[in-house]
């Protein structure tokens, strides 16, 4: 287990909880509003969103890609900053940058995860994840990745030249395979063009469907975000833990 660090400037542009339940889950079109009803003191804004979806269908044919659209409530908080989506079968908890520290996230998930349960009741949960959104920014017109980062492509010298932009990917599994761990590196758009910048995504979930019940759920969590720490920390180097700034432990600001 890699050691606890808490950082000034924590590099999180997004967090999300997702949770999807199974198709026999029952659904009404009033839900959203009865669940608006108990969540507007937190969440006070409302609005409608369309999202679009590819889905693999099993079909008389074999499997086939097809594009869904459905409607989501969206509930924000005052300054914008977290949200809460509710669709047919599907919640979801974000919060954007500056992040909060994870204590309080796991409250704001708790907090609507529960909500939703009194309203709709599932008996089970299809699939959850936990995901992190990081973006790193580096002052630097040119960047050795292996200066900043644990985890990057490795090119062969036949290919000494910097490639234009880069994606790297591995899934991990964990608990004997009940979950899994997608992590991936890629090239981003930088604020400045001085700088160059980073995406490095941690997308935690439950591969193996219905195998937590929804009583289960906090323990999830906190079991999805240790190894979803352990992995940012292993991703990087202490060249990009000197950028986010470890606190000391009384200084009174967000963490990771």
């Amino acid at each position: 287990m890699a050691e606890v660090r808490k950082y000034v400037n924590p590099p999180a542009a997004e967090v999300i909880c997702e949770f999807r339940f199974p198709e026999d889950t029952p659904w009404d079109m009033t839900y959203p509003g009865v669940l608006y009803s108990s969540l507007k003191d937190d969440y006070p804004k409302r609005d409608q969103r369309y999202v679009r979806e590819v889905v693999m269908l099993l079909g008389p044919e074999g499997l086939r890609e097809e594009l869904l659209v459905s409607e989501r409530s969206v509930f924000l908080a005052e300054d914008e900053g977290c949200a809460v989506q509710v669709g047919p079968r599907l919640l979801t908890v974000s919060c954007q940058k500056p992040y909060v520290h994870w204590e309080a996230f796991s409250e704001k998930i708790r907090g609507a995860f529960e909500r939703f349960q009194e309203v709709i009741g599932a008996d089970a949960i299809g699939t959850m994840n936990l995901r992190y959104v990081n973006i790193i920014e580096i002052p630097e017109r040119e960047v050795t990745l292996s200066d900043y980062f644990a985890f990057y492509p490795v090119l062969p010298p036949e290919l000494a030249r910097a490639p234009a932009g880069f994606i790297t990917g591995c899934e991990f599994a964990f608990h004997d395979n009940r979950d899994n761990c997608r992590v991936e590196l890629t090239d981003a758009v930088p604020e400045s063009t001085k700088n160059n910048a980073y995406l490095l995504n941690i997308d935690y979930f439950l591969a193996e469907e219905k195998s937590i019940p929804p009583d289960g759920v906090g323990d999830w969590l906190e079991i999805a975000h240790t190894h979803v720490r352990d992995i940012f920390e292993a991703c990087i180097k202490d060249t990009l833990r000197d950028r986010f700034t470890i606190r000391e432990e009384e200084a009174p600001v967000a963490a990771r």
